[in-house]
C-alpha cells in the first residue's frame, strides 16, 4: 500500500481545495472510522489512513464543483492524490480558476522538466515544475534558473526563490519592482538529480532544459492609499499604502527615524477581514524589503485578492525594538566574550574556524536572524567575503551561527532582528 500511495503521489502537484472542504472530509472519515472501531490511542492503523484519505477525497470531489474541474484537467486523476498546501493566496487563485495550465515538457539526455502551469500577476509569476526520469532519481533540483523574455531579456526580478513540495517537483517565484510587461517566455534552468543505483553509489545527472511558455496577468491590483501614522508605546509607525495583488500583499510603511527605539520588525502585521479571518506574512519566501526606516521598506503578505470581504482591516500589534543607542552586539573573538548585548539575551560565544555562534533561550516562534552590519570599533562596515548565517533549536535553546571573516579582536554587530518587544493593538480600516 506504501507503494501505491507513493506512485499515486509523484503524479500530481498543483491541486488545492480550500482548508474547510479538507478538514470536513477529514473529520468525516475519521469519524466514521470511529465508529468501525480502526482508531487508536496513539495513532492510526494503515486501514484507518487509507480509510479517511479516500473518504476525504469523494467528499471533496463531491463538495467542490471547483476542484473537480481542476482534476479532470490533468491525467491520472482517477487514482488517489496527495495534495499540496499553498498558502492562502496561491489556493485562492487556484480555487478561482486562476491557474495557467502549461503541461509542457522538455528532455535533455535522462532528464525531463515539465512546465505544469503558472500563476502570474502584474508583478509576480510563480512556476510549477515537475522533473522525471526513466531512471530513479534522489536528490532532484533545480539550478542557476532563469526566466527571458521574447527579446531574451532576463526578467529583472527582486527576488527568486525555490520551493521544492517532493522529491521531484516544486515551484520556483519570480517577484519583481516594474510591472511584467512580457507576457511570452522562455524558462532556462539546471535540473540536477542523483541516480539511485542498486550498489548505493549515485552517479549525478546533470542538464540545461528551457521551455517557452505564455501565461497572462489578467488582474488588476486593488491599492488603498492610507496615509496614516500610528504611535506603538509612544513609537511612531507610518503607513503609506497597501496594495493587493493575486499572488501577495504589499505594505508600504515605514518607522520613524526620531523614535527614541529602534523598530526592527513587526511580527504579527495582516489583514483581517468582518469574520476576523486572517491574511498573514509569507510563510516561505520573501518577507520584507528593504529596512524598516526607509521609506520605500516593504512588507508581504499572503493574498486576500479573490475574497470580498465586507470589510478590511490592517492590524499589528507586536514589534521588535531596541533602544536606539543599544542596538548592536559586541564581541571579543579572542576571548569569545559578549561584551555587549542590550537586554542580555544571550550567552555561550564561541569562534572557530570562521564562525560566531551565540545561545539564547528558546523562545516559541522566535527564529529572526539578530545579525546585521559587522563593525570595527570606529563604525566602519567590514566587507564580508561570505554572508552565511544560520539557525538550530533544541527543547530548551536556539543558536544563531554567522561566517565572519576578520583580523580584529573586538568588533560590533548591528541588530537585525531581537527578543524584546513592545506591544499595542493597531488596526487601520481599509474599506
Amino acid at each position: 500500500m506504501k507503494k501505491k500511495l507513493d506512485e499515486w503521489k509523484k503524479q500530481y502537484d498543483v491541486l488545492e481545495v480550500r482548508d474547510h472542504e479538507l478538514d470536513q472530509a477529514i473529520e468525516a472519515g475519521m469519524q466514521k472510522a470511529v465508529k468501525q472501531q480502526f482508531w487508536k490511542r496513539w495513532g492510526i492503523t494503515p486501514v484507518v489512513t487509507v480509510a479517511i484519505i479516500l473518504l476525504s477525497f469523494i467528499t471533496i470531489i463531491n463538495a467542490s464543483p471547483t476542484f473537480a474541474a481542476q482534476v479532470a484537467k490533468y491525467p491520472g486523476m482517477d487514482k488517489l492524490i496527495e495534495l499540496v498546501q499553498f498558502d492562502k493566496g496561491q489556493k485562492a487563485a487556484i480555487e478561482n480558476d486562476y491557474f495557467q495550465v502549461i503541461d509542457k515538457s522538455v528532455t535533455q539526455g535522462d532528464l525531463t522538466l515539465t512546465v505544469d502551469g503558472v500563476i502570474r500577476d502584474e508583478n509576480g509569476l510563480v512556476l510549477f515544475y515537475t522533473v522525471s526520469s526513466e531512471k530513479e532519481l534522489d536528490r532532484v533540483r533545480l539550478e542557476e534558473s532563469l526566466i527571458t523574455n521574447v527579446n531574451g531579456r532576463e526578467l529583472a526580478y527582486q527576488s527568486k526563490g525555490y520551493s521544492p513540495q517532493d522529491e521531484n517537483r516544486g515551484t520556483v517565484e519570480y517577484y519583481t519592482d516594474e510591472p511584467i510587461r512580457s507576457d511570452d517566455f522562455t524558462f532556462t534552468t539546471e535540473v540536477v538529480g542523483v541516480e539511485t543505483l542498486d550498489n548505493g553509489v549515485g552517479n549525478q545527472l546533470r542538464e540545461t532544459i528551457s521551455i517557452d511558455f505564455h501565461a497572462e496577468n489578467t488582474k488588476e491590483s486593488i491599492q488603498y492609499q492610507v496615509d496614516e501614522t500610528v504611535k506603538i508605546e509612544g513609537q511612531k509607525i507610518h503607513i503609506d499604502s497597501v496594495t493587493i495583488q493575486p499572488l501577495r500583499t504589499t505594505v508600504n510603511l515605514y518607522a520613524d527615524t526620531e523614535n527614541d527605539m529602534r523598530i526592527l520588525a513587526i511580527d504579527d502585521i495582516a489583514l483581517v477581514d468582518e469574520k476576523g479571518e486572517e491574511w498573514t506574512g509569507i510563510q516561505n519566501g520573501m518577507t520584507a524589503i528593504g529596512t524598516i526606516e526607509d521609506e520605500n521598506y516593504e512588507v508581504y503578505l499572503q493574498s486576500n485578492y479573490f475574497e470580498q470581504p465586507e470589510s478590511l482591516s490592517l492590524t499589528f500589534s507586536k514589534l521588535q525594538a531596541v533602544n536606539r543607542d543599544e542596538d548592536y552586539f559586541r564581541f571579543d573573538l579572542e576571548k569569545e566574550q559578549i561584551l555587549h548585548d542590550p537586554y542580555d539575551k544571550f550567552y555561550d560565544l564561541t569562534y572557530e574556524s570562521g564562525w560566531l555562534s551565540i545561545s539564547m533561550d528558546k523562545i516559541e516562534n522566535y527564529y529572526m536572524d539578530p545579525f546585521g552590519e559587522i563593525l570595527d570599533l570606529d563604525g566602519n562596515v567590514m566587507e564580508q567575503i561570505r554572508s552565511s548565517s544560520s539557525h538550530q533549536s533544541n527543547q530548551k535553546t536556539t543558536i544563531f551561527k554567522k561566517a565572519i571573516q576578520t583580523d580584529e579582536r573586538i568588533i560590533d554587530i548591528k541588530l537585525s532582528g531581537y527578543p524584546n518587544w513592545i506591544e499595542q493593538k493597531v488596526a487601520i480600516p481599509l474599506n
